[in-house]
């Protein structure tokens, strides 16, 4: 019986130059207009400025975790302590962030309701005005954040600071379609039913993200249709089994997979890896060969490309 295994990986070198630069920036960015919302909000007496102000306060906190996870990914991307590399700190970032922006829903509720209760005066034009430029910080922060090889869904850090941006640019929406209609309708209470509103979408978001990345720091199995492929590839012509197979995300547009083989004739476990090399991000592979049938198989299990009487 050959039993023999072999892994392998590239050297793990830090992908996320954009992302680095992109939320260094929108940090600084947010940093300024959130003292400007604030500011503006309890002087003008606005609560879905003043919550659009807080609610960009966490986010600038988000934009600085995101900022650490990128720099210190980059420092510890060679750290032979990290065995599968440095990526996975990209997902607990992105949980972090997607905590923050629940305790940011849940004070935003309980300030609106506050204010629906008891209401205060707003000076609606500047308070609009804020707004306004607000929304336009925002726009210009989702365009410099944003993922041009569309990979959000590999690198959860950068997703984070991406779905923080948004929130905001939706509160500033909200922001100014309360004060609108404060000013020239005299509906005074959308003002605090727009922060329940921006609130409840926001705490969607961050439910999503929070499984999402929970998943990935879990080491949850990667989508049904990558290990088909997988699968496919290796059995293809009906001489080899997968006994098991386990794929998994370790960090941004990385994956690792553990297979276990049978062959009647074993090859060396580089040959099953060529197999499987052309599949994209995958680039820890381990591989476990046995001779078959497998010594756990009862001894009549028959082996693949066996003849049949």
């Amino acid at each position: 019986m050959h039993n023999h295994s072999c892994s392998c990986g590239h050297d793990h070198h830090h992908e996320a130059d954009h992302g680095e630069r992109g939320t260094r920036f929108v940090f600084w960015l947010t940093v300024v207009t959130t003292a400007a919302e604030i500011f503006s909000g309890w002087i003008f007496g606005s609560m879905a400025l003043l919550a659009d102000g807080w609610h960009m306060a966490s986010h600038a906190g988000a934009m600085a975790v995101a900022w650490f996870a990128y720099v210190w990914a980059r420092k510890n991307a060679d750290n032979p302590d990290l065995v599968f590399g440095a990526g996975k700190v990209n997902a607990l970032a992105g949980f972090a962030s997607a905590v923050g922006l629940i305790l940011v829903a849940l004070y935003m509720t309980g300030e609106s309701f506050t204010r629906l209760l008891s209401p205060v005066p707003i000076s609606f034009g500047p308070a609009t005005l804020v707004a306004v430029l607000g929304l336009i910080i925002n726009l210009i922060s989702a365009w410099w954040l944003r993922d041009e090889d569309h990979a959000h869904s590999h690198d959860h850090n950068l997703k984070a600071a991406y779905m923080h941006v948004l929130a905001d640019a939706l509160t500033s929406i909200l922001a100014i379609f309360a004060l609108l209609g404060g000013k020239y309708y005299g509906l005074n209470w959308l003002d605090p039913v727009m922060g329940i509103v921006g609130a409840l979408v926001i705490g969607r978001w961050a439910l999503g993200l929070l499984r999402e990345t929970a998943w990935v720091l879990l080491d949850h199995r990667a989508d049904k249709e990558l290990h088909a492929d997988i699968l496919r590839r290796i059995e293809e012509g009906g001489e080899i089994r997968v006994r098991d197979l386990y794929v998994w995300n370790v960090g941004p547009r990385r994956l690792a997979a553990h297979v276990t083989v049978e062959d009647r004739t074993p090859r060396p476990p580089e040959y099953y890896k060529d197999l499987v090399a052309e599949i994209a991000h995958l680039e820890h592979v381990t591989v476990e060969v046995h001779s078959c049938p497998c010594p756990a198989e009862s001894a009549d299990q028959e082996c693949p490309g066996a003849d049949h009487a």
